[in-house]
């Protein structure tokens, strides 16, 4: 199996085995269903394509062990058996699952690698329920490096995440003054003259253990289209 499909949405596979699937989801696919939003989603993609997705006790939503923003592109795990959730979810507990990302953020940086350790917090504003740097808030710890600069404009980093907290990279590059190009919610409402549509982070490579062959698997999600365009009119 190459790829999902649901009418014009389609989705990469990059890894398939009995317990689970790995694909490239695409930004501005949400991966399930969520409150005043009826259809569309990551897991009824690939339910229509065919893929039987784990959905027994434990398991809030068919398949899903971890998440990524609907805008947020790159690899996403689904579970297709008990063994694929309980040991993804274990991996990822445990820290054995690393995750690796790409994200475009604003400014230059004077060092080549960071560590962000700050707590994050809920807060409500606008009417939407929203994440922040707060010392009441969950320990939250983000590694990146940077790649390259472009100008004193924009940076490419390489960012792993040490805990997974919802909006973590994004209210983390935010706190420190970077926030990730196309990021309203957590960053500017301005574009600065680059045209971009949805926030630059990509989930490009994650590493796990294959659960029933015990096998290292290290699986690499390419660039879309709208990030290496993004990177091109930078590039000028």
């Amino acid at each position: 199996m190459h790829e999902l499909r649901l009418g014009p949405v389609v989705v990469p596979v990059l890894y398939i085995d009995d317990d689970i699937i790995a694909v490239n989801k695409p930004a501005g696919l949400p991966v399930f269903t969520a409150p005043g939003r009826v259809a569309g989603t990551l897991t009824e993609v690939a339910l229509a394509s065919g893929v039987t997705l784990y959905d027994g006790e434990g398991v809030e939503l068919p398949g899903v062990v971890h998440r990524l923003d609907k805008d947020t592109s790159g690899v996403m795990i689904l579970a297709r058996s008990q063994a694929g959730w309980s040991c993804f979810k274990r991996q990822l507990s445990n820290h054995d699952a690393q995750k690796q990302y790409l994200a475009l953020v604003w400014g230059t940086f004077a060092e080549r690698s960071g560590r962000i350790d700050v707590p994050i917090g809920a807060t409500h504003s606008r009417g939407l329920l929203l994440r922040q740097a707060d010392s009441s808030g969950r320990p939250s710890m983000t590694d990146f490096e940077v790649i390259q600069h472009f100008g004193s404009q924009a940076s490419l980093l390489r960012i792993r995440i040490e805990t997974g907290r919802t909006h973590q990279i994004r209210v983390h590059c935010s706190y420190i003054g970077h926030p990730i190009l196309g990021d309203y919610t957590y960053g500017y409402r301005t574009q600065r003259n680059v045209v971009i549509e949805r926030q630059m982070l990509h989930a490009f490579a994650l590493s796990f253990v294959a659960p029933s062959s015990g096998v290292q698997v290290r699986v690499i999600a390419p660039l879309p289209q709208d990030f290496i365009s993004v990177l091109g009119v930078l590039a000028r």
